[in-house]
């Protein structure tokens, strides 16, 4: 674990996986549905309505997976941001927050019903996570909300571990650092990398007509409720345009763009290392998140022979020095990494909505969706396609919330960047928590 290296600045997740070779197709002149955006979003869209045999164009600026589907860490969250503080009668848009962590918690469940009914090979495992609380209140306010959920539900499939029992489940210098932390010991991992392959695949199967390098230049309506789609491949015609661009959202999205803000995230994944010191680091092999506002985000990744680490957002930095600054913050946690390597680097958009919450729409005829969440993307572009469908599982609780315009964002995020490292740095001074 010594000596120079260069660092990959592809995702660790494409090794063997992607991009896919997709047949040679030209932009057909119509179709059914054009979904713009081929991560997972437009991916599950496509998957439902082929399955229904509805003829789908998919057209991607890059090529299928390219953006954040296949370059986040692969946790598969069962929560929606903000739901698990406080009363869980309170309303959020009017909605109980109680029904949107059911809403969650369905979200988590349509990922691995779908992985299990398409028999994805995607290194799914059942790990657990770990949520490190950053103070004793924090620790506190996270104990009162699961004694909530489990007095509304009758039964949580998560635990307290308090800081002298940390060591349990993370070594380094974790009970320097947090005050506990809560384990949900039936989370899942994967490789979004390999299940974002396998859709693909699945659709290039079915005979899903797939366009990439294929850029979206403008939409236009007709009287009669159809759309003319121009691209920079020539133009198509069809009933239904669904936009699943979520943190690639660009000014020809329209009224999309300043309704998701594009959170610029690094990935590190270090070299090898020694089964030995990953089971002193992670005796659990748990994903990791803390409550911090400039969170740390890590896991072994799903061979078990690296670590996988995020943290320091909105930095434009280039992959090599945004890797040291990664590492070197993670050795602070953990001394033990001071010879480990960064051996990969990448980075991605997540898609931010302006009030964190996940959305679903339709603006002016046109079908669209926004969350930071992998597995809430998936689910969302499923419910797309069913609302297209019309079907009588289309609706979700999250219908009638409203997505307004990211504050003060003009489709320029570097200029946001700065200030958002403040902001979180500031509430994290203040020791003002993440809700988790």
């Amino acid at each position: 674990m010594t000596g120079m290296n260069k660092i990959n600045e592809q995702s660790l997740w494409w090794d063997n996986t992607l991009p896919l070779s997709i047949p040679d197709t030209s932009l057909p002149q119509n179709t059914n549905v054009v979904i713009v955006g081929a991560g997972f979003s437009g991916l599950s869209a496509a998957m439902e309505l082929r399955r229904c045999g509805v003829e789908v164009t998919l057209i991607e600026k890059e090529w299928p997976g390219n953006g954040a589907c296949s370059r986040n860490l692969g946790l598969v969250m069962d929560r929606i941001d903000g739901t698990t503080t406080g009363e869980l009668d309170g309303l959020v848009h009017g909605v109980k927050k109680y029904e949107l962590i059911k809403e969650g918690r369905r979200a988590h469940d349509y990922v691995i019903e779908l992985i299990k009914r398409e028999n994805i090979s995607c290194g799914l495992r059942q790990r657990g996570k770990l949520i490190l609380a950053t103070t004793k209140s924090v620790y506190e306010t996270i104990a009162t909300s699961l004694e909530r959920i489990k007095e509304k539900s009758g039964v949580v499939d998560a635990y307290m571990v308090p800081k002298q029992e940390l060591y349990k489940e993370i070594g380094g210098q974790a009970n320097k650092f947090y005050c506990g932390a809560k384990v949900e010991p039936n989370a899942y991992d994967l490789n979004p990398g390999q299940l974002t392959g396998e859709l693909v695949q699945r659709l290039i199967d079915s005979g899903t007509t797939i366009c990439s390098s294929t850029q979206l230049e403008s939409m236009q309506r007709h009287a009669n409720g159809s759309f003319t789609i121009s691209t920079n491949q020539g133009n198509i015609t069809a009933e239904h345009v669904v936009l699943a661009t979520q943190g690639y959202s660009g000014a020809e999205t329209g009224f999309l763009q300043k309704k998701i803000f594009p959170l610029l995230a690094h990935v590190v994944a270090t070299e090898p290392i020694p089964e030995e010191l990953m089971s002193e680091l992670l005796p659990t092999l748990r994903g990791v998140v803390d409550t911090k506002q400039m969170f740390y985000n890590f896991r072994p990744c799903d061979k078990e022979s690296r670590l996988i680490l995020a943290s320091h957002y909105c930095r434009t930095d280039d992959n090599s020095t945004q890797s040291n600054r990664i590492l070197n913050a993670y050795r602070k946690l953990f001394p033990e990494l001071a010879k480990v390597k960064a051996e990969y680097c990448w980075h991605g958009n997540l898609a931010l909505p302006g009030d964190h919450l996940p959305h679903i729409g339709i603006r002016d005829g046109v079908h669209f969706c926004a969350t930071p969440s992998f597995s809430m993307a998936l689910y969302l572009g499923s419910k797309i396609a069913k609302r297209i469908l019309k079907a009588d599982d289309a609706s979700t609780l999250l219908d009638n919330m409203p997505a307004k315009d990211f504050p003060f964002y003009s489709g320029n995020p570097s200029l946001h960047y700065p200030a958002l490292r403040m902001l979180f740095h500031g509430l994290d001074y203040l020791k003002i928590a993440a809700p988790r």
